[in-house]
């Protein structure tokens, strides 16, 4: 079951990023403003989609995770690319042994495995960027544990913290506020996220 909803949501969390790319593109003025946060994502998600669409339709979880840590690692692209790629290891490496059907404890410790894998990619993290946006989504997650939620409603809230913790990413990180932006890579991950 999780399996195959990976399989049927990781395209559409692709396309959500390659769709706003540009957008994404524009709000990239950290560490570098080079304009290419969003193309970068988005290839690095394109690749994992073409990885998980050439495994058997049976796959399950462990072929799956790795598929999409061979995938993100292969089609990263920059500093997003490589930040994007961690993150999605360390879900896909949570998310084997999940139970069936998945549910709130389990989205919990994949985003625990998910915050460990990406800090310890960076070598200095800085607080306003999508690494701050990745672990509070991920105590989020803690908090819809504890509250023993359903999988579904975890997601929800998962999404909304997302979306509030990129809002706050000027506030942490001075570089944004002077531009008038968001953290474009933040922005990214909420977009897949939902």
């Amino acid at each position: 079951m999780i399996a195959k909803t990976i399989r049927t949501c990781f395209p559409l969390a692709a396309a959500a990023v390659a769709d706003k790319a540009e957008e994404i593109n524009k709000l990239n003025v950290f560490p570098v403003p080079d304009g290419d946060t969003g193309t970068n994502m988005s290839l690095t998600l394109a690749s994992v989609v073409k990885e998980l669409a050439a495994l058997a339709p049976d796959a399950d979880m462990e072929a799956i995770a790795g598929a999409i840590t061979h995938g993100s690692l292969m089609g990263a692209r920059g500093n997003s690319g490589v930040i994007t790629s961690q993150i999605l290891r360390g879900v896909a490496e949570g998310l084997v042994g999940a139970s069936e059907p998945a549910d709130a404890s389990d989205v919990a410790q994949a985003l625990r495995r998910s915050v460990k894998v990406a800090f310890q990619a960076v070598r200095k993290p800085v607080e306003g960027t999508i690494l701050t946006v990745l672990r509070d989504v991920s105590a989020k997650a803690d908090e819809c544990e504890k509250k023993k939620l359903g999988v579904e409603e975890a997601l929800d809230a998962l999404v909304v913290e997302a979306y509030q913790s990129v809002a706050r990413t000027p506030d942490l990180l001075p570089v944004l506020k002077e531009n008038g932006v968001v953290d474009s890579g933040a922005f990214g991950f909420a977009i897949s996220s939902r």
